[in-house]
């Protein structure tokens, strides 16, 4: 069931992929940062640590703008370690700092994707995905 859902989640991503071509978004979103429980960045990563994957969503437009910041990390054979979502709402010129936290329950090399859509619900992208590659340590 949970590999279904991932298959669905891709071909969701690929379809909003190619709406985001067409749709314009006052969303921009940081480079994540990874940091511990009191908001230290992280140097190095390890098994059963609390890591909070955080970006800084700025709305330049000038609306109210709805979005969901969903973190998704990739094992190293290509599944789904974890995928969860934030959705709030930002009044224009606002900045938002979103966060999820992991904790990884397993050594090895993870592929860490933020992103941002305005719901879950209709799956459309307001950003880019933004990788960045970690490696958890026993």
């Amino acid at each position: 069931m949970r590999r279904l859902f991932i298959l669905v989640l891709g071909l969701v991503l690929s379809v909003g992929t190619l709406q985001l071509a067409h749709a314009s978004s006052d969303i921009t979103i940081s480079n994540p940062t990874l940091v511990d429980s009191t908001g230290q960045p992280l140097a190095s990563y390890s098994v059963g640590q609390q890591i909070s994957v955080q970006s800084t969503l700025t709305n330049q437009g000038t609306a109210n703008q709805n979005f969901t910041y969903i973190v998704q990390i990739i094992d190293s054979s290509g599944g789904t370690d974890y995928l969860q979502g934030t959705s709030a709402s930002m009044l224009p010129s606002q900045s938002f700092n979103a966060s999820q936290m992991w904790i990884p329950q397993n050594p090895g090399t993870y592929n860490v994707q933020v992103f941002v859509w305005n719901s879950l619900a209709s799956a459309i992208p307001l950003t880019s995905v933004i990788e960045k590659t970690i490696t958890v340590q026993s």
